[in-house]
């Protein structure tokens, strides 16, 4: 059984479209699709290379605060939470 899709719509430039059109076109597949696919490959690297960055930290005896120490970030945007460039003075 396979997950519900939430709508995310974005814009894109036009070369990226050409890329996502060929490659759909290529493969018999529709561009949202591909796009569904990159976007997890993309989030599976991301999560590996957060837990070996947390491991190799734990290791050398680092705390491994990849999270922010803000402590009303449990999930919020930096924005939200009012640590976005502005709020910092940047």
């Amino acid at each position: 059984m396979s997950l519900p899709l939430k709508d995310f719509r974005l814009g894109i430039t036009e070369s990226i479209d050409i890329w996502l059109d060929a490659e759909a076109s290529a493969f018999g597949k529709d561009k949202a699709a591909v796009a569904r696919e990159i976007l997890q490959e993309w989030a599976k690297k991301k999560a590996h290379a957060h837990k070996v960055a947390t491991r190799r930290l734990s290791s050398n005896g680092a705390q491994p605060d990849l999270y922010g120490d803000e402590p009303e970030s449990a999930g919020e945007r930096r924005e939200e939470a009012g640590a976005g460039r502005q709020a910092r003075g940047r």
